[in-house]
C-alpha cells in the first residue's frame, strides 16, 4: 500500500511541474496613439499587434517603449499582460 501512495504522489509532483507556467519576455513597442480621455496609450510592437497601457504619464506619440511582458503560460499572445513599461527613445531617432 505504501508504494502505490508513493507512486500516486510520485505521479501527482509529476503532473504538477509539467504543466505551463507563466513566463516572462522583453517587448518593443512604440506609441501609437494617446487617449488621454481614458488616460491609455495605444501601443503597437514591430508585429503590427496593438496594445493598450492604462497610464500616460508624460509618453508622446511615436515614442519607443521597452516593456516586460507576462504571456499567461500560454502559446498565443493574445493573453499577453503587460507588466511594466519604460521610455526608450523616438522612433525618429532609429532612421
Amino acid at each position: 500500500m505504501k508504494k502505490f501512495i508513493a507512486i500516486i504522489a510520485l505521479f501527482a509532483m509529476v503532473v504538477a511541474f509539467s504543466t505551463a507556467r507563466a513566463e516572462i519576455y522583453p517587448q518593443t513597442f512604440f506609441v501609437n496613439d494617446i487617449d488621454r480621455a481614458q488616460n491609455m496609450l495605444i501601443l503597437i510592437d514591430f508585429n503590427g499587434n496593438e496594445w493598450l497601457w492604462s497610464d500616460i504619464e508624460d509618453y508622446e506619440k511615436g515614442d519607443i517603449i521597452a516593456a516586460i511582458m507576462e504571456d499567461n503560460g500560454t502559446e498565443i499572445i493574445y493573453d499577453d499582460i503587460i507588466i511594466n513599461i519604460r521610455y526608450s527613445g523616438y522612433i525618429e531617432n532609429w532612421e
